[in-house]
């Protein structure tokens, strides 16, 4: 589907030409910044005389395409929570307990492992095309997840789930990065966090809705996200084509792909995940099998590092990641500071529940409902933020700003006992909610401006690891601290009363185990301070998030960017402004 007015289209050499794109690349080297290492990703050709992608494009299809990646980032939210109110339910019905945190966290590890591969097939395949594909992926992991006969085919649903749906994430945010205009980035990137915030927040919700409805059950949690599904890829076929295309072949580019770097980078996260989950539950801390697995993470990181700046079994261009933006300031520590702000965003996320269910005795859709301040005023800040951002050019307040709210807010929440008023944490999640949405989506827009067009696809790659890795790693570390300080603290309050170790996992996953049902209540609050005690252990992270995002954001350049509207004619990657 070609855009309504010809003149939009960039002239480009005849070999890569079609006539089926609206936006046709091609490929050229650049040097990053004279180190010596090449920059081979896409870009616009020529470089002088470029009109913006949007030009001639019907107005309508852009506003379909904001609604549609709206709802593909409100699905990507969704599938990213749906489970936490719904684990106890899916234990009653398959047991195995010692299975079920993968239900959790697969979809996490899987998104993030994955995207390094998904940015090389964005480069290989047309972006509508991929879209489509990718939520037929994730429609089947649904299906699956719902329809499993057992607890190991809802894992691999969930790994389904995630494929498609990192994908899916990924190519929305490309659209949003090459057809908006750099003045409007920011705030369409605004309302892409929000969605993916709101299908966040309504996974738990509907999740623990639909467990407690005893006609549709949990299964349904996964069910429902089908329609959805299909609507958001009715909306993909009003989107305009889009390839990157080169005068490669297709098995040639195949073969350029750095396969070592993406095997290393999927191994870390499943060696990770192995080792956080099962250290201290499975295996003890001290065992042989935990033991290994930490060791075979840090020699495969050691070794995924050395690949990557040595370039062994690549080249420069084509590394796994994207090792030069490392190197530009603006892209680096706002992206170290989304990551961080994620890996406290997914474990206030998870674990504030819990304090409602054991210290008020709420049920899942209760205790998640009380979530909502935290939400609110997360989505208020994301908004903000970007609406602000194009005006006041100037970047690293919002930083700074959000690192001080984060650190304030998660400092305070070490004061919270089970006797705390409701109200009171809820407003203790609001302090902190401000400082994750000041933070949680204008470093895409920050590095748009700043970046070359060439650079930018990149960008996005590296926008997805931070925000979902730092959502992998924060579930990763803080099921890690509640369920080991947990299970430890419980222990010492039950001791010499009987109680199993499998009674007290089942009791810090929520089921009802014995130690809730024996009736004493002496023990009933020695074992609700208990966890207090452990959930406290993990908004340790949100301080710690806090406090090295301020770091980071102390080490910013204090500049202005321009978020002029590019025009036809004028280069699409505006200068900063000292």
């Amino acid at each position: 589907m070609a855009f309504e007015n010809p003149r939009a289209t960039p002239q480009v050499p005849a070999a890569a030409k079609s006539t089926s794109d609206p936006v046709i690349l091609t490929r050229q080297t650049m040097r990053d910044g004279g180190s010596g290492s090449n920059t081979d990703i896409e870009s616009s050709d020529p470089p002088r005389h470029t009109s913006h992608p949007r030009d001639g494009l019907a107005p309508w299809r852009w506003k379909a395409m904001i609604c549609g990646n709206m709802l593909l980032s409100a699905i990507g939210g969704y599938d990213t929570s749906n489970v936490a109110n719904i684990q106890v339910p899916i234990y009653q019905a398959f047991g195995h307990i010692e299975l079920l945190p993968w239900v959790s966290l697969t979809y996490a590890l899987s998104s993030v492992a994955v995207i390094p591969l998904v940015r090389k097939v964005i480069g290989l395949c047309n972006l509508k095309i991929l879209a489509l594909v990718s939520c037929v992926l994730a429609s089947t992991g649904s299906a699956l997840a719902g329809a499993a006969p057992n607890l190991e085919c809802v894992i691999v649903g969930r790994v389904l789930m995630a494929v498609g749906s990192v994908a899916i994430y990924q190519t929305s945010l490309s659209y949003n990065v090459i057809f908006a205009y750099p003045s409007e980035l920011a705030l369409v990137q605004a309302l892409v966090g929000v969605f993916f915030a709101l299908g966040l927040i309504s996974g738990p919700i509907i999740g623990g809705a639909f467990a407690e409805n005893e006609t549709a059950t949990w299964r349904w949690a996964f069910f429902v996200v089908l329609p959805v599904t299909a609507l958001a890829a009715f909306l993909l076929l009003f989107y305009p084509p889009f390839r990157m295309p080169t005068t490669k072949s297709t098995m040639t580019r195949v073969r350029e792909v750095d396969w070592v770097g993406l095997v290393l980078w999927i191994g870390l996260f499943v060696l990770f995940g192995l080792g956080s989950i099962s250290s201290g539950s499975a295996w003890a801390w001290d065992s042989g099998p935990s033991i290994t697995i930490w060791v075979l993470f840090g020699v495969t990181l050691l070794v995924f590092a050395i690949q990557q700046r040595l370039n062994l079994f690549t080249v420069p261009e084509r590394r796994a990641f994207p090792v030069f933006l490392l190197t530009k300031r603006a892209v680096a520590l706002p992206s170290l500071c989304l990551m961080f702000t994620a890996i406290g965003y997914g474990t206030t996320l998870y674990y504030t529940p819990l304090y409602f269910a054991f210290t008020r005795g709420h049920d899942a859709l209760g205790a998640a409902l009380r979530l909502l301040p935290f939400i609110g005023v997360f989505i208020f800040m994301i908004f903000l933020s970007g609406g602000l951002l194009p005006v006041l050019r100037y970047y690293m307040p919002f930083y700074v700003a959000g690192a001080v709210f984060v650190l304030v807010g998660g400092g305070l929440q070490q004061t919270i006992t089970p006797q705390t008023s409701e109200g009171t944490v809820m407003g203790l999640e609001a302090i902190v909610a401000a400082g994750f949405g000041l933070m949680w989506q204008t470093s895409l827009p920050i590095s748009s401006i700043v970046l070359p067009p060439q650079e930018r696809m990149d960008a996005v790659s590296l926008f997805a690891m931070a925000q979902l890795g730092g959502v992998s790693i924060g579930l990763a570390l803080s099921g890690a601290v509640y369920q080991n300080v947990g299970f430890n603290l419980v222990k010492t309050a039950v001791a010499d009363l009987g109680f199993s170790d499998h009674d007290i996992r089942e009791l810090l996953s929520g089921a009802d185990s014995p130690i809730l049902t024996a009736g004493n209540q002496d023990l009933l609050a020695l074992v609700v301070a208990a966890i207090t005690k452990a959930l406290l252990r993990c908004f340790y992270l949100t301080v710690a998030a806090g406090a090295l995002c301020f770091i980071a954001a102390c080490f910013m350049r204090f500049e202005a960017l321009n978020f002029k509207k590019a025009v036809p004619g004028s280069k699409s990657s505006p200068a900063t402004e000292k």
